[in-house]
């Protein structure tokens, strides 16, 4: 399955001076599969020594609790694989490695020497922040996201398709495949991001299996959560987990709500498990603004947010909606238009962090009214609005109300329609989100009014 991490990875490995790399990524997200595939495909598998801290910590733990001589390390690394490593030959991965504290703290040793590593980690925010040592320097990370839709077409070979919309993107002229391509994107809805699966439907064609395999990954996290958050927090944290769709889909505000988690609920006994959410890169906040020109700062100093999944096949799984029933264009219509525009709304947050960028959400001033749900400050200094619609109405008033209040160049209006410029709103449908980046927001910027 191509990955764009599998680019960066390659250069990497080009490289022969490059320092260590830690891939970070939530649970299922597909670190493993592409840290392999690097390993037999670029190194080949005799010069690749694949280090499991799952299924063998007890082990690691003892190799790296008793020197920090790197020699040392590999010396017996190489007598428990039984294989050979070769520095500047030889990669070396230690997959899932936040489950040894020495072991990650050994990569600033690695990156004194000429030996190949790279590692992957699960929930490393958290443990980062437990940790009793800092942070090993020299040290280069990236982040694996669940797909995005480009990736997802080429999943299914939809390569051609791909490239077609981000040349639409770029002239801005309607694409020619539109109805299809917005029929693959309610497709990703429903079975969203994670590679098994997608895998599992290129091969099946089956909902139902997918479903039983998203079933399947929300388990994992819920014990991953009794496992790995804190002992003391671990029934909060499940709270706040359990609380997130209801509050994406509310009808008045998605603004996350403590009270929603349980009655009475206050920030002191969930923002701690709501952190540990975030670290484990299981939900992505999105903070409230009220700036109209840059910087761009949280509201009230963060305290007012919103809360998305990080995967929308698992918050589709959720919400618990036939996927026959969404995907009906007659029947999905009938769905309520607050559920429509919540599942819009966290894929287009997943695509706009898979990409990088640093969203606010905005509203003139206490209120949830006139609220636009995406700003995104360019390295230009300006500010772009970008407002989501699930359908093909886009009237709106948020997105007046803050283009009379600000001095943004152009908006972004994300909906079902085809791709358009008029009024200094630029059309983007619904499935051409990936192509939103600092680059390409910074070249809206410059988009005559229209």
């Amino acid at each position: 399955m191509r990955r764009k991490i599998d680019e960066r990875l390659a250069a990497w490995a080009q490289n022969p001076k490059a320092h260590p790399l830690l891939v970070r990524g939530a649970r299922r997200v597909g670190k493993t599969y592409a840290l392999k595939t690097l390993g037999t495909e670029r190194f080949g598998t005799d010069n690749f020594a694949y280090c499991d801290f799952q299924t063998d910590l007890d082990q690691f733990n003892r190799i790296f609790a008793g020197t920090t001589d790197v020699e040392r390390i590999v010396s017996d690394l190489s007598l428990f694989l039984r294989k050979d490593i070769v520095a500047g030959k030889t990669l070396v991965v230690f997959d899932e490695i936040q489950l040894c504290e020495k072991a990650l703290s050994s990569l600033r040793y690695f990156a004194e020497s000429s030996y190949r590593v790279i590692a992957s980690g699960s929930q490393l925010g958290f443990t980062l922040h437990e940790r009793a040592l800092p942070f090993p320097s020299d040290v280069d990370q990236i982040t694996l996201h669940p797909l995005d839709f480009e990736e997802f077409l080429w999943a299914f070979g939809e390569t051609r398709m791909a490239d077609g919309i981000r040349t639409a993107f770029g002239t801005k002229e309607q694409f020619l495949l539109h109805g299809e391509a917005l029929a693959r994107y309610h497709q990703y809805v429903v079975i969203g991001g994670m590679p098994s699966a997608i895998k599992e439907f290129v091969d099946s064609q089956d909902f139902g299996q997918v479903r039983t395999l998203q079933s399947e990954i929300n388990q994992t996290y819920m014990a991953d959560i009794a496992l790995y958050a804190p002992a003391d927090s671990v029934v909060s944290t499940q709270a706040v987990w359990a609380s997130i769709p209801k509050q994406i889909a509310r009808e008045t505000t998605g603004k996350f709500k403590y009270t929603d988690v349980a009655t009475g609920g206050r920030e002191r006994k969930y923002r701690t498990p709501l952190a540990w959410l975030e670290a484990a890169e299981l939900v992505s906040l999105n903070y409230q603004t009220n700036e109209v020109e840059a910087p761009l700062v949280a509201r009230n100093d963060g305290s007012f947010f919103k809360v998305y999944l990080a995967d929308t096949g698992i918050l589709f799984f959720r919400l618990n909606i036939d996927a026959g029933v969404y995907l009906d264009d007659t029947q999905r219509p009938m769905l309520s238009a607050r559920f429509r525009g919540a599942l819009a709304e966290n894929y287009v947050m997943g695509a706009l962090r898979a990409n990088g960028l640093e969203t606010f959400y905005w509203t003139p001033g206490t209120s949830s009214q006139n609220e636009v749900e995406f700003v995104v400050q360019n390295r230009r200094g300006q500010v772009v609005p970008i407002e989501v619609k699930s359908g093909d109405n886009v009237a709106s008033a948020s997105l007046n109300s803050y283009r009379k209040k600000s001095k943004a160049p152009v908006a972004v209006r994300i909906s079902a329609r085809n791709f358009g410029l008029e009024n200094g709103i630029f059309s983007v449908p619904l499935y051409a989100t990936f192509c939103l980046d600092e680059q390409s927001l910074s070249n809206i910027s410059l988009t005559p009014a229209g």
